[in-house]
């Protein structure tokens, strides 16, 4: 029995079932577009419980960030799954002028509690969408907050794992007041959080250096490179030095984005894992911080050690700086012995490298410091030596590097300070004309 049609389509009890099941699926879908939105009072959210306080002037902020989890709570969506991350801010002015908040000094690309809920509009039929934008709308931080008054409010910030580090900015009364917060968040724990900074060294050990004693130490008796576990075999050059406060370290690399690395780390990160193989003072790295490049294929590694020197009343921390690319092999990766010695395998490996060029990543993490008003001193002092791309040298793990073999030093800033408030120290101030002394 034929059941075609006479124009060779399919029989009409078939176009019936495809209709059937075309109008099933957008009921469906409809189903699943007009559910209704209720977010959670923010009064009632368990992270405020968490909340940090700090105080300037007239002004208190308080400060809490959720998890992913009570962010799902608090607001119905996964954010998180977005990108991103809601900051809660409480701002109490006690002052006599209308304060103003600067959110762009918390995350210069932060999304609008409108935008939020635009990218959720799927999800909602019309009446419960405009649920959604009242609700974000409500629960977003105002701009102003009166004299003698307070606000609080979400900020809607670009999503970053570990501690969540953000300056915030407040003006009032023709002033401005910078605020810096490290909200620790449950479950991670950063691998300097671990460092017993206060008993690394004996108060007997602790030298105090003015700045041209810091020099002859940096350039005579300071080592040209990191130890291998083992404190035998050469690691990576010791390339970069900086001095001032934790507090000026986490608030310079919070200016530019630097994520800090969780403790233990190394067991999942082939990277983590040749980083803590450098050794100084007989130990790894107090701090590992790093910055990735937008498209996600590159990375700039800072690794930190406290040294024994107090510089002008200021802490000294030795490092290492160098680029990492998804495609390379660690620091300090696997290669061959018979390969370290091959200076056609070196050369090779040094022009194809990005982990090669030091100083391309030294010359990096200066300029990010200097941009992001770090700087307060800086200066280059000679260190491992000149080593070129034709004859590099290699490290213990077999990585050859070539590197003009100065080290930098940089004297960093708690406040954020202009390009030209810089000024230049030690081998470079001969090189500049007369009168001048910015970097």
């Amino acid at each position: 029995m034929h059941t075609d049609c006479p124009n060779g389509g399919p029989a009409p009890k078939y176009n019936v079932i495809r209709v059937g099941l075309l109008l099933l699926s957008i009921a469906l879908l409809s189903a699943c577009a007009s559910g209704p939105y209720h977010g959670a009072k923010m009064d009632d959210a368990s992270f405020l419980a968490r909340a940090m306080t700090q105080e300037s002037n007239n002004l208190v902020v308080h400060a809490a960030v959720p998890t992913a989890q009570e962010s799902k709570l608090l607001t119905g969506l996964d954010l998180h799954a977005q990108g991103i991350q809601p900051v809660w801010l409480k701002v109490e002015n006690r002052g006599q002028s209308r304060a103003r908040v600067a959110t762009w000094s918390i995350d210069r690309d932060y999304f609008s509690p409108i935008e939020v809920a635009y990218m959720n509009r799927k999800k909602f039929s019309n009446a419960a969408y405009e649920d959604l934008q009242k609700w974000f709308y409500q629960n977003g931080l105002t701009r102003y907050i009166p004299a003698g008054e307070s606000r609080s409010g979400l900020v809607f910030t670009h999503l970053n794992s570990g501690t969540k580090g953000f300056n915030l900015d407040i003006f009032s009364n023709k002033a401005a007041n910078s605020f810096t917060f490290f909200v620790p968040m449950p479950g991670f724990t950063a691998d300097f959080m671990q460092v017993d900074f206060k008993g690394l060294y004996a108060d007997k050990d602790l030298r105090n250096l003015s700045i041209d004693e810091l020099e002859v130490v940096l350039e005579q008796e300071l080592p040209c490179c990191a130890s291998d576990p083992g404190g035998k075999l050469q690691g990576a050059p010791l390339n970069v030095v900086l001095v001032g406060s934790g507090l000026a370290v986490r608030r310079s690399m919070l200016r530019g984005a630097w994520r800090e690395t969780a403790a233990g780390d190394a067991a999942g990160n082939l990277v983590s894992q040749g980083a803590r193989k450098q050794h100084f003072q007989g130990r790894q790295p107090d701090a590992i911080f790093t910055l990735s490049r937008q498209d996600g294929n590159e990375k700039v590694y800072l690794h930190l050690w406290l040294a024994p020197w107090r510089v002008e009343g200021e802490h000294a921390w030795v490092g290492q700086v160098y680029y990492w690319a998804d495609s390379e092999s660690p620091l300090d990766g696997s290669i061959a012995e018979d390969m370290i010695d091959d200076l056609k395998f070196k050369s090779f490996f040094a022009r194809e490298s990005v982990v090669a060029d030091l100083d391309s990543a030294q010359r990096y993490l200066f300029q990010d410091l200097w941009y992001r008003g770090s700087l307060h001193k800086a200066g280059f002092v000679t260190g491992v030596g000149e080593s070129a791309m034709d004859d590099p040298r290699v490290t213990f793990g077999g990585t050859a590097y070539f590197t003009q073999g100065l080290r930098v030093v940089v004297f960093l800033s708690e406040t954020p300070r202009g390009l030209d408030e810089g000024e230049l120290i030690y081998m470079l101030r001969e090189s500049l004309p007369p009168g001048e002394t910015s970097p």
